[in-house]
């Protein structure tokens, strides 16, 4: 099963939860509403989500609740991989409250417009959610206190690669606590085979021991592995049956060998100062043809592009290296820096102005604010 096809097959599976939900339908991890999923049902308390949008709790396809096990103290800034709708963000956002910020990252656009209505509803603010993938976090290096996930990172196809970014984006001494599904002892190929199951809950799972092995390698330590349920025979019959497959024949093959389980991991702390956090940042603007190269070109100039100028400036003020080049008067830059090329043929002008954070593209097609663009630093705006 290629990677590219789990990744349809999760985004369209995922899409069209959001749709069923957003349009007053129920929803479960094996995709139907009348599905009886013992995977999914039953993770929060009704304390938790009584001030939350009903839509955000119906969205949620997870296997836990990560934000009633993780530590998550005010000020902190929290990622969510595989947000869905929104809930754990949302829980989340209370818990680090207004000092502090929850992102949650999710690549299905449905899911996205619920998860954005959701928080609406809730009218919560320290909130943001961003399109990507979690094997390519759009966040820079060192920016993250937590990184929470709810039955996400079994869905990857390239779960190493998960565990790396995920590494990288965690500040020296963060934590990682996610809820997953894992595995104990051999599982029947036709399990493994399925794109139903894999972008349901169980397929894409990862033995216990192998899920500590990626852990480390991705370096991380204080690696902790805590089961919260094991399912049984009869808790997979039905989700075999949605999946096409012979219940009666494999139930009893995967009788108790999967469970979700709760992990923890932690980033070792470095002692890295300030200063040398901010020397290891270099910022890259890529903008599209101006009639100048400091942004100011007359009277009907887009506001937004003159307050990215200063904010650029303020920057380099910070002692973060920048580089800004312009298409029109440096067209040379955008064809030598392979990362530019790549985005400006795939998606031409419209993808400038483009960001580059120690060479990954960190934002297209517009200019961020102030306060992004120090979020996307590692600086907190002034």
């Amino acid at each position: 099963m290629g990677e590219e096809n789990i990744k349809e097959a999760v985004k369209e599976r995922y899409g069209q939860a959001a749709l069923r939900v957003a349009s007053g339908g129920g929803n479960s991890c094996c995709g139907a509403s009348s599905c009886s999923d013992p995977i999914t049902s039953n993770l929060y308390d009704a304390s938790q989500v009584s001030e939350l949008p009903g839509e955000a709790l119906l969205a949620s396809l997870g296997c836990g609740n990560p934000t009633a096990l993780a530590q998550l103290n005010p000020g902190e800034t929290v990622l969510d991989l595989g947000s869905g709708g929104g809930i754990d963000v949302l829980l989340s956002a209370k818990r680090v409250g207004p000092t502090g910020k929850a992102y949650g990252l999710d690549m299905t656009d449905e899911m996205l417009a619920l998860a954005r209505e959701n928080q609406r509803k809730a009218g919560i603010e320290n909130v943001e959610f961003l399109k990507g993938e979690i094997e390519d976090i759009p966040l820079p290096d060192n920016s993250v206190d937590v990184i929470i996930s709810n039955c996400v990172i079994n869905l990857s196809a390239d779960k190493d690669r998960v565990l790396r970014d995920a590494f990288r984006v965690l500040k020296p001494g963060g934590r990682l606590a996610v809820s997953d599904v894992v595995v104990r002892g051999e599982i029947p190929p036709d399990v493994r085979r399925s794109v139903e199951l894999w972008a349901g809950c169980v397929a894409g799972a990862l033995e216990e021991s192998e899920y500590r092995r990626k852990l480390a390698a991705a370096g991380f330590e204080a690696i902790e592995l805590e089961p919260t349920r094991v399912y049984r025979a009869e808790d997979a019959r039905e989700l075999l049956a949605s999946a096409g497959i012979d219940a009666e024949k494999i139930a009893a093959q995967v009788d108790g060998k999967f469970l979700s389980a709760f992990i923890r991991a932690s980033k070792p702390a470095q002692s890295i100062q300030t200063g040398e956090l901010k020397a290891m940042t270099k910022l890259q603007v890529f903008d599209p043809p101006m009639c100048c190269s400091s942004g100011v070109c007359g009277p009907e100039v887009d506001p937004a592009l003159v307050q990215f100028t200063s904010d650029f400036h303020w920057l380099a003020g910070e002692g973060i290296a920048v580089e800004r080049y312009n298409l029109a008067q440096q067209p040379q830059a955008f064809l030598t820096n392979e990362v530019v090329k790549a985005a400006l043929f795939g998606e031409g002008k419209a993808c400038l102005p483009l960001l580059l954070v120690n060479g990954r593209i960190v934002s297209k097609g517009r200019y961020p604010s102030r306060e992004e663009l120090g979020r996307l630093v590692g600086l907190r705006a002034v």
